[in-house]
Formats: structure tokens, C-alpha cells, sequence
């Protein structure tokens, strides 16, 4: 399992949403122009309208690595050479590794922790790459039971971008529920219709007030999910 809160008695602040970003840097992202990803990611941030939203950023390619931790979102920022593609795609032990260090990151805060935590995983390939008890089908299984403790426990969100694939299906095979999983159309113009859905989506999570999701999640499932318009805007084929 991920490190979780173990300090019951730390207050939740409802005005503070935590949000961790893992996009994938491995060699195949160069088609889809990562500037313009760094570019989109940034102001998918930046976006957020909430009280109080801080951002880790993690990326993985063959390797897995924080960039940035727990910033404010006012002050976020993603260059080029942070997000350069390169390497395989380790993602089963990358999504593992970051939901650890952010539960590790929780459970450590004693002051008080943020009402609401948000995952955005952004992808375009399968994984290839992850090692020791990450790889393959037991990789597999380690993860989805790692986000399905976090969702069903704590009450995470995780929100699942995918291009060269369907969504809908690999976030099936990691425990994220189908309305939490998007496609998007294989270029650099699918990859900022896709940010600009995901914005819209958590934007509308931030909304609802904490309270209101830990007494009735299921009610907010439709508002917190992506649209069909949102679907359809990022698979849509580039304008020539």
C-alpha cells in the first residue's frame, strides 16, 4: 500500500487541493512537442481557481523523478528541458513511486493536510520498462491496489490522459473509473485539447466542497467526470 496518513487527528483544510502531476517523458513524447506540452501543463495549473492549490510535478521515462514539490500553483512553471523525452516508459513503478512519496508527504504534514488530492497522469504509450516488483502483471496488480486504497480510503482522484490507446480500458486495468479517462488525439494540437478537458474536469472537482464529497462522492461522479464535448475535443484530428 502507499504510506498514508496515520495522524487522524491533523485537520483537513477544505480550501487546499493538492494536485500531482506524472507526465511521461519517454522518446516517443517528441511528436507531440514538448514545449507546447510544457507550455499546455503550465497553464492547466495556473488554471486551477480553487483557494489554495499546490503542485508536485514527477516524470518518468526509463527513470522516475520529482521535478517539483508541493508549489504553490500561482508560482508553477514547467520548462522544456524538465519534461525532455527520452528513455522507455516505466509507468506502473513511476505511478507506484509517486503515490508513495505523496501519501509519505501527507502522513509527515502535522499542521493540517489538504482537503482534496488530485492525480493527472499524462501518457502516450504501454508500459515497457518498470523493474523488480513494478514489472509486469505483479506490477500490474501493486498498482491498481494502490489507487483503488487511495480512492476508497482517503478519497484521492485520479485523473488518466492517454494517447495511442484507449483511456477508458488501461485506467480499467489500473482501478480509475472510466469517467476519470480520456484519449487523446496522437499530436501536439490533441495534447492541448486534452490539457484544456482535464482543466475543465478538475476545475469542476475543486468546486465541490470537501464535505460534500466525503458524505456523498457518488452524487458528484457526473460533475466530476469528463464530458462528452471534453471527449470529443481531444481525440478530434489536427486542423489543416
Amino acid at each position: 500500500m502507499a504510506s498514508t496518513v496515520n495522524n487522524t487527528h491533523v485537520p483537513l483544510d477544505d480550501e487546499w487541493t493538492y494536485i500531482a502531476a506524472l507526465v511521461d517523458t519517454s522518446g516517443s513524447m517528441a511528436a507531440i512537442n514538448p514545449s507546447n506540452t510544457a507550455k499546455e501543463l503550465t497553464k492547466l495549473i495556473k488554471e486551477q481557481k480553487g483557494t489554495k492549490v499546490t503542485t508536485t510535478l514527477a516524470t518518468f521515462s526509463t527513470k522516475y523523478k520529482i521535478i517539483k514539490k508541493n508549489i504553490d500553483a500561482k508560482d508553477f512553471s514547467v520548462s522544456i528541458e524538465e519534461i525532455y523525452p527520452t528513455g522507455s516508459t516505466a509507468i506502473q513503478e513511476s505511478f507506484c513511486k509517486l503515490i508513495d512519496d505523496v501519501g509519505k508527504e501527507l502522513s509527515e504534514m502535522t499542521d493540517k493536510r489538504p482537503g482534496k488530492i488530485i492525480f493527472i497522469i499524462l501518457t502516450d504509450g504501454e508500459e515497457n520498462a518498470s523493474t523488480e516488483q513494478y514489472a509486469g502483471i505483479n506490477g500490474l496488480n501493486l498498482l491498481r491496489e494502490k489507487i483503488t486504497h487511495q480512492q476508497s480510503v482517503y478519497n484521492w482522484f485520479f485523473y488518466l490522459l492517454a494517447a495511442n490507446m484507449d483511456a477508458v480500458l488501461l485506467g480499467k486495468k489500473y482501478g480509475i473509473p472510466e469517467g476519470f479517462c480520456i484519449s487523446y488525439y496522437y499530436s501536439q494540437f490533441g495534447c492541448s485539447n486534452v490539457m484544456g478537458s482535464a482543466s475543465a474536469a478538475i476545475n469542476r472537482l475543486i468546486s465541490i466542497p470537501s464535505c460534500d464529497l466525503n458524505q456523498n462522492k457518488e452524487r458528484y461522479v457526473q460533475t466530476m467526470s469528463f464530458t462528452q464535448e471534453e471527449r470529443f475535443n481531444s481525440i478530434k484530428p489536427d486542423e489543416h
